[in-house]
C-alpha cells in the first residue's frame, strides 16, 4: 500500500499482485516521490480510495492515474467498477471502460453505483466537481422496471436524459418487450417522462402507443403501490348490455394505506360502485375493506322476480334484488401481548353474490358469518377479557342472526388452598382443588320466526308461512323487542385425577351456572280456544342450574409378538372410560318451570303433567326440569404394528398405525321414566398405506319402532336376541391425497443423454422434464338416513381435485365431482396458468353449469403495468 499525503487530502493506493507489467511510454512513482500541497488537490473534497488487480499507473506531470484489471473505485456514496478506469485530477473527470478476453467476450462492463442508484454501461464518464455524466449503452433499474439506452446525461440534479431508450419491466438484457422511446426524462426514485413511444414485443414494433408516456418509480417500496387511473374492461352482457367495468382511480394514501375506487356502467341502465381499500402496517396490522353496491334495470324494463310473481322477466338468472350491496372486512393483527382487534367480516343483502358474479365460491355459498372481536390477555395474569360483535345470515331463508355484542371475562383455573404455601404442587385433597369462573354478557337479535309449536300444547295463532321478517324500517322495532339479552355466571369446580387402585383414575367435578334475563315467558290459557297464548313480558330474573359428575378411565394394552420377516409386532390399546352426572329437579325450583296443569282448565288434546320453561328458545336456557341421573360410558381402541423400517439395514423399528381410533359411546338415565338407555354412536378411523384416509361414523338405537315409525319404550334385544340396535343413520367419508412420492419408480431412469440445460441456453425452452409435480386428491363420501316412515335415504358424491406442472412454466389446476343422487356432475372448474418471464397468461374454463365461463388473460406481471394486459372471456352472466 502506498500513502500520499497532500495537505489535508489522502490518497490510498492498493496495488495488488501484478500480472502484467506497465506500459512502457507510462511512469511508474517511486515510493519516496515527494508532491507539493497544490499539485494534485484540485477539486477534491473528501477522500478518494481506489484498486486495481492487474496495474496502477500514476502520471505525475498529467496528474491522471490509470487503474487496469478488476479496477475499483468510491469517492463518498460514489463508487465505479469496470475493466479499465482512469481518474483525471486536472479535469475532475472519472473515465471507466470495459474490455475483452481472448475470445473476444466482453469483461469488467463498468458499473456505476451512487446512493440507491446503480447504472451499467459500455462506457462511462463523471466529473466529481459538477456531479455531470455521460454514459454510452447504459442499463439501469428505476423502480419495477429497467431502462436501456444509447446515451445518457447525467445532471447535477440526478435527473438524466436519454436518447433512443427502451423502458421494460424484463430483467433480461435482451427484454421481451420494451416501450420504446427517442428520448427520455428521468428522475431517479420519482417518475420517467417519454416523448412519443411505441410498443415493441419480441423486436416487432406495435402500432400501439401515444404521444407521451408517464410512469412513476417510487424507490421506497410501498405496499399499496402508486397513484393512477384504473382502465375499465368492455364487454357485453346479456340481460344488461354493453358494459365497461371495473374502472377508476387507485388512490395510495400513504406507505400504508391505499383506496380504490371504482365503477361500472351498463348499456340497459344498470350502474355499480365499489370502494376497496387495502392496508399494512408492518409489526402492528393489515387488513383489507370493500364495499359493493348495485343497481340492477334489466332488458325487459327492470322487472324483479317476488314472491307473488315468481315468473317476471325472461332471464335465465333469478332477479330479486333492484338494489343490492355486499361488505367485506378482514382485519388481522400482528402476535403481540396486550389488547388485540382482529375482524372477518362478510355481510350483505341476500342476492348480491348471484346477481354480481364475484367469486364461485361467494356464488355457491347460501351461509355468512362475520365477526369482530377484541381480546386483552396479560400473561402474567390468569384473566382474559374478551369482546365480539357477531352476525350470520342465510341468503335463502334471509335469516339474520346478530349478537350485539357480547363480553366474555374469564379466569382460567386456580387452586385458592395452594395460596398460603406457594411452593405446594398438590398432592392432598384439598390442595388439587381448582375453581374456575366465566361471566358472558351476550345481547342476542334475530330476525326469524320462532315456532308456533310446543311438544303436548295447543297454541294460539298456529304456524307461520315465512320464516323470517324483512329487515326494514317497519320491522326493525319488532325485532328489537325481540331481543334477547342475558348474563350467565359459570363456576366449575374440578380436581386432579386420583389414581385408585393403582391404574384408574378418577376426576371429581362440580358446576353451578345462572343467566340473569329482562324477560320472561307467561302462559295463559285461553278457553274459547281451548289452547294457549304465550306473552313475552319485561321481568328481571335468574335461571339457576347446578350438578356434579365423576368420571373414571384407564388403559389397558394387549401385545402380540409375531417376528415374522418385517412384522415384529401388534399392539392393541383399549381406553375404557365411565362418567356420571347428577342435576337436582329444578322443575319447583325457583320459578324456573310451570306446569302445564296449573294453566290450563282442560286436559283435551294437551299433556296436563309437562312442565313449561319460562324461559324456552331463551340464550343459555336451563338444559331440562326433571331429575337428571345418567351414567355415560365410552371405549377408544388403538392398533399399532412394530415393524422393521425398509431403508435401514440396522435392526431399526417403526410405528405404523393400523386403526388411529375405532370407539363407541352410550348412556343410562336412571332418572328418566322412559327410553331411559341412550343412542350409541360409533366411530372407526385409520389410514391405509400412508395415504388412504377412511372415517366412519354411525348412530345405533336400541329401541323398537311401529309401523308408522314411531319410537316404543321396548327394547329390540327383547324382540330378537340377534339384534341389539337399529342404524338411524351413518357416514363414511374416503379421502386419498396422491403426489408423485406416492407413485415413484423405486429407480430413476439414467439422465445421461440430457442436454446441459445450463450451459446450452438455446435448449431451455425445447427441454421438457417428464418427471412432473403433481397431486391428485379424491374424497367419497356417503350417507345413510333411516325415515320415520320406515324408508331410507342413501347419498352418495364423489369429488377430486389436483395439479399438474408439465415444466416449471406450466401449471395446471382442476376441480370437479360427480353426485350419485342427482347423477350428474358438481361444480367443476380448469385452470391453465403459463409463466411467460415478465409476462403471465391465465386460462379459467368452467365447462358447464349455471356458472358456466371462460377466460383468457395475458399480462405484464408488473404491477406498474398490469393495464398492459390483453383479456378475452365470457362469464355466466355475459356469455
Amino acid at each position: 500500500m502506498r500513502l500520499l499525503l497532500v495537505g489535508q487530502m489522502v490518497i490510498f493506493c492498493t496495488v495488488g499482485a501484478f500480472a502484467q507489467k506497465a506500459p512502457a511510454n507510462t511512469i511508474t512513482p517511486p515510493d519516496s516521490i515527494k508532491v507539493t500541497q497544490d499539485s494534485i488537490k484540485g477539486d477534491i473534497t473528501t477522500t478518494i480510495k481506489y484498486s486495481a488487480k492487474d496495474s496502477i499507473v500514476f502520471h505525475v506531470n498529467e496528474r491522471v492515474v490509470n487503474m487496469y484489471g478488476e479496477a475499483n473505485i468510491d469517492y463518498g456514496d460514489m463508487s465505479l467498477q469496470a475493466a479499465k478506469t482512469a481518474i483525471n485530477y486536472e479535469t475532475n473527470i472519472l473515465t471507466a471502460a470495459g474490455a475483452t478476453d481472448s475470445v473476444g467476450k466482453a469483461i469488467g462492463t463498468p458499473v456505476f453505483k451512487q446512493g440507491a442508484e446503480m447504472y451499467t454501461a459500455n462506457q462511462m464518464n463523471y466529473n466529481f466537481k459538477t456531479k455531470k455524466g455521460k454514459i454510452s449503452g447504459v442499463v439501469t433499474r428505476q423502480g419495477e422496471g429497467f431502462l436501456h439506452a444509447e446515451t445518457v446525461k447525467r445532471t447535477s440534479d440526478e435527473a438524466f436524459y436519454g436518447a433512443n431508450a427502451h423502458y421494460t419491466t424484463c430483467d433480461l438484457p435482451h427484454p421481451h418487450f420494451y416501450i420504446n422511446a427517442t428520448k427520455i426524462k428521468a428522475l431517479p426514485g420519482k417518475k420517467i417522462f417519454t416523448g412519443p413511444f411505441n410498443l415493441v414485443f419480441a423486436d416487432i414494433p406495435t402500432p400501439l402507443g401515444f404521444l407521451f408516456g408517464y410512469f412513476p418509480t417510487p424507490q421506497k417500496k410501498r405496499s399499496t403501490g402508486s397513484s393512477g387511473i384504473i382502465f375499465p374492461t368492455f364487454g357485453e352482457a346479456r340481460e344488461q348490455g354493453f358494459y365497461l367495468r371495473q374502472g377508476g382511480y387507485y388512490l395510495a394514501l400513504n406507505e400504508y394505506i391505499g383506496i380504490s375506487i371504482l365503477g361500472d356502467i351498463y348499456s340497459y341502465g344498470s350502474w355499480a360502485a365499489h370502494v376497496q381499500s387495502t392496508y399494512n402496517k408492518r409489526y402492528a396490522y393489515q387488513g383489507n375493506f370493500s364495499i359493493d353496491f348495485s343497481a340492477t334495470r334489466f332488458a325487459d324494463g327492470g322487472s324483479v322476480r317476488t314472491d307473488t310473481n315468481p315468473i317476471v322477466g325472461q332471464g335465465r338468472f333469478p332477479r330479486q334484488e333492484p338494489r343490492s350491496f355486499f361488505i367485506r372486512w378482514s382485519h388481522s393483527p400482528a402476535p403481540k401481548q396486550g389488547g388485540k382487534l382482529s375482524a372477518s367480516v362478510q355481510a350483505g343483502t341476500s342476492f348480491y353474490n348471484r346477481q354480481n358474479y364475484s367469486t364461485p365460491s361467494n356464488n355457491l355459498s347460501a351461509t355468512f358469518n362475520s365477526s369482530v372481536q377484541y381480546q386483552y390477555a396479560n400473561p402474567n395474569s390468569p384473566v382474559t377479557f374478551t369482546a365480539s360483535m357477531l352476525h350470520n345470515q342465510n341468503t335463502l331463508t334471509k335469516v339474520h342472526n346478530f349478537t350485539l355484542p357480547e363480553a366474555t371475562l374469564s379466569v382460567n383455573r386456580q387452586y385458592p388452598f395452594r395460596l398460603f404455601n406457594k411452593n405446594a404442587a398438590g398432592g392432598n385433597f384439598l390442595q388439587d382443588i381448582s375453581l374456575a369462573y366465566n361471566l358472558t354478557a351476550r345481547n342476542q337479535i334475530t330476525n326469524a320466526i320462532q315456532s308456533g309449536t310446543l311438544p303436548g300444547v295447543n297454541l294460539i295463532g298456529g304456524e307461520q308461512r315465512d320464516t323470517s321478517l324483512a329487515l326494514n324500517g317497519r320491522n326493525i322495532p319488532t325485532i328489537l323487542r325481540n331481543a334477547q339479552v342475558g348474563m350467565r355466571h359459570s363456576f366449575p369446580i374440578a380436581m386432579n385425577s386420583i389414581r385408585i387402585l393403582k391404574h384408574l383414575n378418577l376426576s371429581p367435578s362440580l358446576y353451578y351456572n345462572a343467566t340473569s334475563y329482562l324477560k320472561q315467558l307467561k302462559y295463559t290459557y285461553v278457553e274459547s280456544s281451548n289452547a294457549v297464548r304465550i306473552d313475552t313480558i319485561n321481568r328481571f330474573s335468574v335461571a339457576s342450574e347446578y350438578g356434579a359428575g365423576a368420571s373414571l378411565s384407564t388403559r389397558i394394552y394387549g401385545m402380540a409378538i409375531i417376528k415374522g420377516k418385517r412384522l415384529e409386532a401388534i399392539r392393541h390399546q383399549i381406553q375404557p372410560s365411565i362418567s356420571y352426572n347428577y342435576t337436582p329437579n329444578l322443575s319447583t325450583a325457583y320459578g324456573q318451570y310451570v306446569q302445564l296443569s296449573d294453566v290450563v282448565n282442560s286436559t283435551t288434546g294437551m299433556v296436563p303433567y309437562q312442565y313449561l320453561s319460562r324461559y324456552n328458545g331463551f340464550m343459555n336456557a336451563p338444559s331440562g326440569s326433571g331429575l337428571q341421573s345418567a351414567l355415560y360410558f365410552t371405549i377408544q381402541n388403538n392398533v399399532e404394528a412394530k415393524v422393521k423400517a425398509k431403508t435401514d439395514t440396522a435392526e431399526t423399528f417403526e410405528k405404523v398405525s393400523i386403526i388411529d381410533n375405532f370407539s363407541f359411546t352410550g348412556g343410562y338415565n336412571f332418572a328418566a321414566d322412559s327410553f331411559k338407555v341412550q343412542p350409541i354412536n360409533a366411530q372407526f378411523r385409520t389410514v391405509l398405506f400412508k395415504r388412504l384416509n377412511i372415517f366412519t361414523s354411525a348412530n345405533l338405537d336400541p329401541y323398537q319402532v311401529n309401523a308408522a315409525g314411531r319410537r316404543l319404550d321396548r327394547l329390540l334385544i327383547n324382540e330378537s336376541s340377534f339384534r341389539f340396535a337399529r342404524l338411524t343413520n351413518a357416514n363414511l367419508n374416503l379421502d386419498i391425497d396422491l403426489n408423485p412420492d406416492a407413485v415413484k419408480s423405486k429407480k430413476e431412469a439414467t439422465r445421461t443423454n440430457r442436454p446441459s440445460l445450463e450451459t446450452d441456453v438455446n435448449l431451455q425452452d425445447q427441454y421438457i422434464d417428464f418427471k412432473i409435480p403433481w397431486t391428485f386428491r379424491i374424497n367419497y363420501t356417503a350417507s345413510y338416513f333411516a325415515q320415520a316412515n320406515g324408508t331410507s335415504q342413501t347419498t352418495q358424491s364423489l369429488g377430486f381435485d389436483g395439479s399438474l406442472n408439465l415444466t416449471d412454466k406450466w401449471k395446471v389446476t382442476y376441480n370437479s365431482g360427480y353426485d350419485f343422487l342427482n347423477k350428474a356432475l358438481t361444480y367443476t372448474s380448469l385452470n391453465i396458468h403459463r409463466d411467460l418471464h415478465c409476462w403471465e397468461m391465465s386460462i379459467g374454463w368452467i365447462p358447464f353449469g349455471v356458472y358456466q365461463s371462460y377466460s383468457i388473460n395475458i399480462n405484464a406481471r408488473s404491477a406498474l403495468l398490469r393495464d398492459l394486459k390483453l383479456s378475452r372471456n365470457r362469464s355466466w352472466y355475459n356469455r
